[in-house]
């Protein structure tokens, strides 16, 4: 079987995802790096779209015998099906409140998937995947043998949080250094009140919550925050940017391994950057990997994906103050029995379909009509 995996971000052509080091660089990619690994095992032939395309154009392949399995609105993936290759898997790893033009174009696609993978809400927007099997997005994170032991729990610094500095709505202005960037922006302003998949998600944007939260531990200091961008708080509103300014100590730049480094810590802070329901992503895992306790924000329906045992839910706190008391009060026993909950779940038929060898797997089940829900 001869597998296409069409995505529109340039790094992933060529067939570069065979290289594992180049795929740790983005989040939720190796997966298909498994399965440039274990094409012969899994008797697949697998290539990234441009490549797929080049080989239908050139007769290496027939059209009839590739299987697209293809990424939001990839421009490969449409013209591989419309050169007779089949229609098979549609993720969606990106943020809708990222992704909106590309899923405002999906909305219009005529062409139709038997297999949806992400928010399932998203795709009941799209005519032609209404007939689709959806599957919630089990955001692959980390490879089967990726063992990690935590330090004992009185050794652990409090709580870290592993996540560039972004922020939903950029401060673009003060970037302008042409007429060319203003016009730039102007564009970008239009098509988001244009959007109907934008103007859904603004408010469901996380972004404040976590700031807050971090304020909150930093005047306490009882965070850690690695990641890129932190060095300038220039892109946050002016009033975020005032607050942790004053909290420069705790950024500390990227870090090698945000597992490794997250075994040190007692707490995770994993808030996603929207509360769309079913959008689920690597933080919440990466966590459980981690050996520590994650404190969630974000999907609605989390608990439809990972059970409420192995997390600290902070909607169920409800403030921001009663966050950090839980964090505070929890004992070293009710910790144990939270991280050992997390370790059970990666352990489960579903669980392991976070693992990067689990969800290429999963995959190709599905492109071989076995996929089965779990």
């Amino acid at each position: 079987m001869k597998i296409a995996i069409c995505n529109d971000i340039r790094q992933f052509n060529e067939n570069r995802l065979k290289d594992y080091n180049w795929a740790r660089q983005f989040p939720g990619s190796a997966w298909i790096t498994s399965l440039f690994e274990r094409q012969a095992e899994l008797d697949i032939d697998i290539a990234s779209g441009d490549v797929a395309l080049q080989n239908v154009k050139s007769g290496r392949w027939l059209a009839g015998d590739v299987r697209v399995v293809q990424e939001l609105d990839a421009r490969h993936g449409q013209e591989l099906c419309r050169l007779g290759a089949v229609p098979s898997v549609l993720t969606i790893f990106e943020s809708p409140l990222v992704a909106y033009r590309s899923i405002d174009h999906l909305v219009r696609l005529r062409i139709s998937f038997p297999h949806c993978v992400g928010p399932r809400s998203l795709f009941e927007l799209m005519p032609a995947q209404r007939q689709a099997s959806y599957w919630p997005l089990t955001f692959p994170t980390h490879w089967l043998n990726q063992v990690v032991t935590p330090i004992p729990w009185f050794q652990r610094k409090h709580a870290v949080l592993v996540a560039a500095n972004k922020y939903w709505n950029e401060r673009r202005w003060q970037r302008v250094r042409s007429t060319k960037d203003a016009l730039r922006i102007i564009r970008h302003g239009i098509r988001k009140r244009l959007s109907a998949t934008y103007r859904e998600c603004r408010h469901m944007q996380l972004h404040d919550s976590r700031l807050a939260l971090i304020d909150s531990l930093a005047s306490r200091n009882q965070i850690d925050v690695f990641g890129s961008g932190w060095d300038s708080l220039d892109n946050l509103p002016h009033e975020w940017a005032k607050r942790l300014s004053g909290s420069r100590q705790i950024f500390h730049g990227q870090c090698s391994d945000k597992v490794v480094l997250s075994s040190h810590y007692r707490f995770t802070i994993t808030f996603e950057n929207t509360a769309y329901p079913g959008y689920v992503t690597e933080k919440l895992i990466d966590g459980l990997i981690a050996g520590t306790v994650p404190v969630y924000l974000g999907a609605p329906d989390i608990t439809a994906q990972v059970p409420d045992a192995a997390f600290i839910d902070t909607r169920v706190l409800g403030s921001r103050e009663a966050i950090i008391e839980r964090m505070q009060q929890l004992t070293e026993s009710e910790a144990l029995t939270i991280i050992s909950a997390g370790r059970a779940f990666l352990k489960s038929p579903h669980g392991q379909r976070h693992s990067h060898e689990g969800f290429g797997d999963w995959v190709v089940s599905l492109l071989r009509g076995k996929g089965v829900a779990t």
